[in-house]
């Protein structure tokens, strides 16, 4: 509740929102990085996928390279297919690559270990290779100390040297193209189909391993980047209701002079208060210099100035204006000093507003001179307005707190169509009447007038 009176601080709420878009944004970057990095593994397992295929594919082709082109030398004797042969094993090397490749793609020992087979196989079967290519060389007539040094050092079994050329020829295509040889191709591809099945698997499974990460950090990433869409459109919201809100609706207030109301934030809040008690402190101040401008700050009625903007703004169709002035003031103040004769005006002031109604309105125009409007007044109130100047004079008739006893002529004229200055010059006749005749009294100038 009390927050909700002081209104909520928009420096700690711009604190606490910026310690927390910290927090998110750091997290944010750290999953980006996250991300970018499983990403770059969902990659690179991919690639190790096809890289794993090629080299056992590699494997595979390399030896069944090797048994075509054995054969081919077989079938025909051309020593090209013995060099194409030669030149796989001893200067290519795919099968010896594939298996170094494979190696540093994966840790699996059965992986590495099912083509480390298929490897095996395949050489254990150049035996029976460089054998038929023994057998090839000399059904053909080849130089034999031409040949490849694997080739020259078979040595053939006693039954197979004195076989013609022609039974050597077919026993050679024979160890390339029997059950045994074809047995031990099969066999080689199983090891090295078992590779790639093995390969597959494993790289499938980091795959998903990997992708499942990647679904998590991006599902991470967009509830962070939603909590910091979240942030700002609060930091809208708030900035709005608490601060933009608060100073539009004031602006208003301010170009009409009147106090802002209290909303919005506790700094807002803050403004608006003291804005409205300096405005009632100008407002106290013009209202204090506006009566002093109006009033007299020795009888606390009104002055000339006040006096002035009566007559301008005055109904004079009903209202009687008396001129009041003291008998012998001069004298007074020559007498008995000059406070006497400040004393002896408030005293009057303050009689006459005891005596009058509170709606008859006074002014001190002059030194001793007083004026006196009557609203709502005319001829037939004569007695009432020669009662109560009568009392006057008996007041004031009476010394009191070092105030001499002193009287007071009084000139009234009732207004009709006449103007201010009109009338206020038919009072001053009318007490310029009262004081030729003996003072003490009043005189009213339709009285006068008749005479």
């Amino acid at each position: 509740m009390e927050k909700q009176k002081n209104g909520i601080s928009i420096k700690k709420v711009n604190y606490i929102i910026a310690f927390v878009t910290f927090i998110i944004s750091i997290i944010l970057f750290v999953v980006t990085v996250m991300t970018s990095s499983i990403y770059n593994d969902v990659q690179k397992t991919t690639q190790d996928h096809i890289n794993g295929e090629h080299d056992a594919q590699m494997m595979q082709e390399a030896s069944d390279y090797l048994t075509e082109e054995v054969r081919s030398f077989a079938e025909t004797g051309d020593l090209q297919y013995l060099n194409n042969y030669f030149n796989e094993v001893e200067v290519n090397h795919r099968r010896e690559k594939a298996l170094q490749e494979l190696a540093s793609l994966s840790t699996d020992t059965e992986i590495y270990n099912a083509l480390v087979s298929a490897l095996n196989e395949s050489v254990d079967l150049m035996n029976r290779e460089y054998y038929s290519m023994r057998l090839t060389a000399e059904a053909y007539g080849h130089d034999i100390s031409k040949l490849p040094q694997q080739v020259q050092d078979v040595v053939l079994l006693d039954e197979d040297k004195d076989l013609s050329s022609n039974e050597k020829a077919d026993k050679a295509r024979e160890m390339v193209f029997d059950d045994i040889y074809h047995g031990k191709k099969e066999q080689i591809s199983l090891n090295t189909h078992k590779c790639l099945e093995k390969l597959v698997q494993s790289i499938e499974q980091k795959r998903q391993e990997t992708t499942t990460r990647f679904g998590v950090m991006i599902n991470t990433q967009r509830v962070l980047i939603v909590l910091l869409i979240l942030i700002v459109i609060a930091i809208i919201v708030i900035t709005s209701s608490q601060v933009i809100i608060p100073l539009v609706n004031a602006i208003p207030e301010i170009r009409d002079d009147k106090p802002i109301p209290i909303r919005g934030a506790s700094e807002f809040r803050f403004l608006a208060k003291t804005y409205n008690r300096i405005y009632e402190e100008n407002k106290d101040k013009n209202a204090q210099l506006a009566y002093e401008a109006s009033h007299d700050q020795l009888t606390g009625v009104y002055n000339r100035k006040g006096f002035e903007r009566l007559m301008q703004k005055a109904d004079f169709q009903a209202v009687a204006l008396m001129l009041i002035d003291v008998d012998h003031f001069k004298s007074v103040n020559d007498n008995y000093g000059h406070e006497i004769g400040d004393k002896l005006l408030a005293k009057l002031s303050s009689t006459i507003k005891s005596v009058f109604r509170s709606a008859d309105t006074l002014c001190r125009v002059g030194g001793d001179e007083f004026v006196l409007f009557m609203f709502k007044t005319g001829p037939q109130d004569k007695n009432l307005i020669r009662d109560r100047i009568e009392m006057l004079n008996k007041e004031l008739s009476q010394a009191s707190d070092d105030i001499p006893a002193t009287s007071i002529s009084v000139g009234v004229v009732f207004g009709n169509d006449q103007t201010g200055e009109t009338l206020y010059k038919c009072a001053d006749e009318a007490l310029y009447y009262v004081k030729n005749n003996g003072r003490h009294g009043c005189a009213f100038f339709d009285d006068i007038n008749k005479h």
